[in-house]
């Protein structure tokens, strides 16, 4: 076999490969279909959305992922959203790659995996400089990042890489990803304990209105070299009716023993119950009933 013909079979093949992935889609169901979506017309652009999809089109699949989590023209599905999104993502539409993550995290059309939620969460964050997200969006992959690596959710525990992810969100200024910062830096997880820098994390989220912040900012205030208990009360009273529990429970001491505020067993009784009720913690359980011993205590 000659040079000329040698190449010329190398191309053919090329092609033949080629063709054998991509021939399937109908790119004019796929265009008409996205087109539709566009100007409002749901109800034309699903059937041919959806024969795009049957195709390999993994752009109709997103399209089609959007109808249903939506609701537009449609009842509101979002087990069918994600069935689409999740068909997307695996298609390579890098658009797609968040919402799968959220889909796997939220066991919706799908069952619910954590380590599959990460690998799409990472894969989004990767891609993050070609899609369309928003700050929303943003906000959203490194909270949940942080929230994964914390918890070791879907993957080993990691305080440093927690660190990261929440220092990424609260940058963009995601006043829950603050507060982690903030007792991050406070306990020295993953960081270098910093507590000048917590303090301004804690602020900066406490400012947002987020009861995460405020109970942070009553604890700094409270364990403050110089205390500042009247500003730790009113920290703690702020989170509180938000229904923090730690919050809840902070004030449920102030009141037990006169701290700032005249002592009142009354209320103390109803901040440890409402922690309580929170089935938060086990110990806030306890917290309870050590208050209601003690009490019965001195009857």
């Amino acid at each position: 076999m000659n040079k000329t013909i040698y190449q010329f079979a190398l191309i053919f093949i090329t092609l033949i490969f080629l063709t054998a992935c991509t021939g399937n889609i109908d790119l004019e169901s796929e265009n008409k279909g996205i087109q539709h979506y566009k100007n409002g017309e749901y109800q034309k652009a699903i059937p041919l959305l959806e024969k795009a999809e049957d195709g390999g089109s993994s752009s109709a699949a997103f399209y089609l992922g959007e109808i249903f989590r939506k609701g537009e023209g449609v009842n509101q599905d979002f087990g069918r959203s994600c069935t689409h999104y999740i068909k997307s993502a695996k298609g390579g539409n890098n658009n797609a790659y968040l919402l799968a993550g959220s889909c796997f995290v939220m066991g919706k059309g799908v069952k619910q995996d954590f380590a599959e939620a990460l690998k799409w969460f990472k894969k989004a964050s990767d891609e993050s400089e070609k899609t369309d997200l928003t700050e929303s969006d943003k906000k959203y992959l490194t909270r949940s990042l942080a929230t994964m690596y914390y918890s070791g959710k879907g993957t080993l525990q990691d305080f440093s890489e927690a660190a990261k992810w929440a220092e990424k969100a609260a940058e963009l200024g995601d006043a829950n990803s603050q507060a982690v910062m903030a007792f991050l830096l406070y306990t020295g997880q993953g960081v270098l304990a910093d507590r000048k820098a917590a303090r301004i994390w804690a602020q900066k989220s406490a400012d947002q209105g987020n009861d995460l912040g405020e109970v942070l900012m009553g604890v700094f205030n409270q364990y403050a070299d110089s205390p500042d208990m009247k500003a730790a009360f009113d920290w703690y009273e702020k989170s509180a009716k938000q229904g923090n529990p730690a919050a809840q429970y902070q004030l449920g001491t102030f009141y037990e023993e006169g701290i700032i505020v005249p002592e009142d067993i009354e209320k103390a009784h109803a901040c440890y119950k409402q922690a309580a009720d929170s089935k938060k913690s086990d110990n806030l359980v306890k917290a309870l009933m050590d208050f209601e011993a003690r009490q019965k205590k001195q009857r």
